[in-house]
């Protein structure tokens, strides 16, 4: 009988537009399967991880196609509902299939020629035999014991192989090895500290004679030690009478607990712990106030109606309490839930929430994880095909190691392989950081997210205190069903709103460095009466630029159209944009002048003035800087929860959705900035991040005050944010784009043209414009260069297109890609790109 020959259509990781056909050896007819990974030979001798996205009998017209070198799996990783959302990722926001390929996969299931790859730290070599590895696996090793890392190439001259990949894959299914993309630490373990009392004071005696001693010279360590006492009795979990640290010092200083150990009194030792160690018997079961109830109910009608519900609740009004009876209600029909939120810092308090309810069928997915901790999540979805169906019949939610149905991440945990997804929850729906914006796919994980529920069947719930102006017009327009949660779930809570006029206390030499007299004394007398402060300031730093007082010099980015910030933490003058740095200059590099002095205020610098102006407070950052860290977030935040934190300074970290009880004193301490934002969103936004700020006080039952710190006091976006009239001020914002034909109206194309040839630019937007004006007419704003025109050496000049919502998206997107093409065809000697970017935010 004669064999047929196969063809296969292969995603390859690269911007190009079309999939790559490749030949099927005859060996591998019976193995090969859409959506398996297959490694590819594209150019001259690079090697590549594809997915396979067709399999047919056509040879591809114009090339002649190489063949496969191998097959990596032998069951798909991605699932035909992903490579069809792919799909549409790549076709609405005008993406390569290899972009959204990069976006999706986690780098552990991506092998190229331009990865690394380095010892797993988790794993024991010592507990597997020598021939648990074959020779070449044996050669691999020795060489990354001897060296940190090595690039494929390294392992291509080490094997003196071609096709080198399988013997890397090997080892990574032994789990002996991980790789990445770009070389980065090895994956670390989350370590806990945990104490117990040492064997010898276990007797009575010189128990009761150490804490005698203790009591006579050191009050503090003998209190610590009977805090520890009173644990040990009541520890009810299983672990030889260690106790947490953290838990110790919630209660005792941490510095009479290290005496403790260092008298050998206590014995402390790291332990290595799970990422989401939850108790279920621990969880606090909330009863739903009868405004939740009411909201409940609706929901779950609409849903029945198979509609998209806004869930607008006020900050504090119990919406989590929603969600959790919601996911429930999913999981009791066995199907999967994807909860998104915005900021990894919202992970930590609601990772303590859901795994009190939920326990272990959690899982977290985001970019702090590494990417063998991202692979074990994705292989960990994945295998619920095989399992999902038998387990959701059998199992109790929150039995202990059930596999992850509830996946709780920011907008990449979308590309997941799920099988049957019944409820996506998008928390903060309103929230810009759902936009990716380099590099492509440029997509919306809140946009995008209804999508995928629609291949699924399942599910969308979009909850906000202050809802995107797109969602309310969508909810006004009956496309989604509004549910509205107008009060806080505890009484007797709330704000009060107090506008400082930061001119006229500037004026009359009133201001406390960086703080208003009234927001001064706010903070004094939270700090008297034990409660906690949070003061917001939109920009990271000490100081946002240095100039000199003789001619008005600012050192520059070379690399970047933006002056250098001043970051004291590191002493150096570094650029946001491209990371370039500088030690901060003795002299002006224009006249010479030694009198430079810094500008602005940025987050360090407030942490710097609050330390002088509350010197016994413990004040702490929240920022960028200060949470690059895994771990750095929950620290903080425990740290605040627990009391440990009087004043926490903070960007936008601290005004998402975080939850603190004791809090009853907010700070904004320059609202101009945000206010005079150029952007026809800019009101939007600033109303959004004001109230999302207020809402951080009073929501215990005691009110809160909330203190904005601005020059315009008069302001249309405060006056709203005062009396809390959402409606009336989208009322009047829609007035305004309706007239001048902005979304919610219509959709935005933004194209850029990218070069590093300023001269090129220029006459290229023009030259684009000019291809473009026959298919859009006036509806093209531009050319005109961005706020920041060049970011690493790239110059940047963009055309905005406002398209009708009734047009064609096909025929669009075709015009808009023809004409991209006709320039690159008119100017094949010009190095330049031109990004699109589809409803920018």
């Amino acid at each position: 009988m004669e064999r047929k020959t196969f063809f296969t259509d292969v995603i390859v990781p690269l911007g190009v537009p079309n999939k790559y056909t490749y030949r099927v050896p005859q060996e591998l007819n019976d193995s090969v399967k859409i959506g398996q990974r297959v490694l590819v030979q594209f150019g001259k001798s690079k090697i590549y991880t594809g997915i396979i996205y067709n399999i047919h009998e056509t040879a591809p017209k114009g090339y002649e196609a190489k063949y496969i070198e191998s097959i990596l799996d032998d069951h798909p990783v991605v699932t035909p509902l992903q490579l069809k959302f792919w799909d549409w990722i790549s076709f609405y926001y005008c993406a390569n299939p290899g972009d959204v390929m990069n976006a999706a996969l986690p780098s552990g299931l991506k092998l190229s020629s331009t990865s690394h790859i380095q010892l797993n730290g988790d794993f024991s070599f010592e507990e597997v035999s020598h021939n648990h590895f074959t020779e070449r696996e044996h050669m691999i090793l020795d060489a990354l014991h001897a060296a940190p890392n090595l690039s494929f190439d390294d392992v291509q001259a080490l094997l003196n192989l071609k096709s080198f990949q399988p013997v890397i894959n090997n080892l990574l299914k032994k789990n002996a090895i991980v790789v990445y993309e770009e070389v980065k630490d090895k994956f670390k373990p989350k370590l806990v500290s945990f104490v117990k009392l040492n064997e010898a004071y276990k007797e009575e005696k010189k128990l009761s004679s150490a804490l005698d001693q203790l009591e006579k010279k050191a009050f503090k360590q003998a209190e610590a030690l009977l805090y520890f006492l009173h644990l040990e009795k009541t520890n009810t979990s299983k672990t030889e009478n260690w106790i947490r640290k953290s838990e110790l010092t919630r209660k005792v200083e941490a510095a009479a607990v290290s005496a403790l150990v260092k008298k050998n009194i206590l014995s402390e030792q790291e332990f290595e712990v799970g990422r989401l160690l939850f108790e279920k018997s621990n969880s606090v079961n909330k009863t739903l106030s009868e405004l939740q109830l009411k909201a409940y109910a609706q929901v779950k009608t609409e849903f029945e109606n198979n509609k998209t519900v806004l869930l607008h609740g006020v900050t504090g009004s119990g919406k989590t309490e929603i969600y959790i009876q919601l996911i429930k209600d999913t999981l009791a029909k066995g199907k999967e839930i994807l909860f998104l939120i915005p900021e990894i810092a919202l992970t930590t308090q609601l990772i303590t929430r859901l795994g009190a309810v939920f326990g272990e069928q959690v899982g977290v997915y985001h970019s702090r994880f590494s990417e063998n901790e991202r692979v074990e999540i994705w292989n960990n979805v994945l295998s619920q095909k095989t399992e999902g169906e038998s387990r959701a019949e059998n199992q109790e939610p929150g039995t202990k190691n059930s596999k992850y149905r509830i996946i709780l991440g920011a907008r990449s945990s979308l590309f997941l392989p799920f099988h049957n997804l019944g409820l996506i929850i998008v928390d903060e729906e309103h929230d810009n950081s759902f936009k990716q914006h380099d590099p492509s796919p440029r997509y919306n994980a809140r946009d995008s997210a209804l999508y995928l529920a629609s291949l699924h069947g399942a599910n969308v719930l979009l909850g906000s205190a202050t809802p995107s102006l797109e969602s309310n017009y969508n909810a006004q327009q009956g496309k989604f069903a509004r549910v509205g949660l107008p009060a806080q779930f505890v009484t007797g809570g709330g704000t009060d709103v107090e506008v400082c006029d930061v001119n006229f206390f500037e004026q009359s030499n009133q201001m406390k460095t960086c703080l208003t007299p009234p927001l001064f004394e706010a903070v004094e007398n939270a700090l008297k009466n034990k409660e906690q402060v949070i003061l917001f300031q939109n920009r990271r730093g000490f100081a946002p630029y240095t100039e000199c007082k003789k001619c008005g010099h600012v050192p520059q980015c070379v690399q970047c159209d933006v002056s250098l910030i001043y970051h004291k933490h590191q002493e150096r003058l570094v650029c946001h944009y491209c990371g370039y740095s500088v030690p901060p200059p003795k002299t002006c590099a224009a006249c010479g002048s030694n009198q430079l002095h810094f500008k602005g205020l940025g987050t360090e610098k407030i942490e710097e003035d609050i330390e002088i102006l509350f010197p016994a407070a413990k004040i702490a950052r929240m920022d960028l800087d200060s949470t690059r860290s895994k771990y750095a977030y929950k620290q903080l935040i425990d740290d605040f929860e627990n009391g440990q934190i009087d004043i926490l300074i903070g960007t936008q970290m601290v005004t998402k959705g975080l939850d603190f009880n004791n809090v009853s004193v907010v700070g904004i301490l320059n609202a101009d900035s945000i206010l005079n934002f150029p952007d026809f969103r800019s009101f939007e936004k600033a109303y959004q991040l004001l109230t999302q700020v207020r809402g951080r006080a009073g929501r215990s039952d005691k009110r809160g005050k909330v203190f904005i710190q601005t020059t315009q006091t008069k302001h249309i976006v405060i006056d709203h944010v005062i009396e809390n009239t959402l409606d009336d001020f989208y009322t009047s914002i829609l007035e305004e784009r309706q007239q001048y034909n902005y979304p919610p109206y219509s959709r935005l194309f933004e194209l850029s043209v990218v070069s590093k040839d300023l001269n090129e630019v220029n006459h290229l937007s023009q030259e684009l414009l000019q291809l473009l004006k026959p298919h859009f007419g006036n509806n093209i704003l531009g050319p005109e260069f961005p706020l920041v025109a060049k970011i690493k050496n790239q110059y940047y000049k963009q055309l905005l297109i406002k398209t009708t919502k009734q047009e064609s998206a096909i025929s669009i997107r075709t015009k808009i890609h023809t004409a991209i093409d006709d320039l690159h065809n008119n100017y094949k000697k010009w190095n330049f790109k031109v990004q699109i970017d589809v409803d920018p935010v």
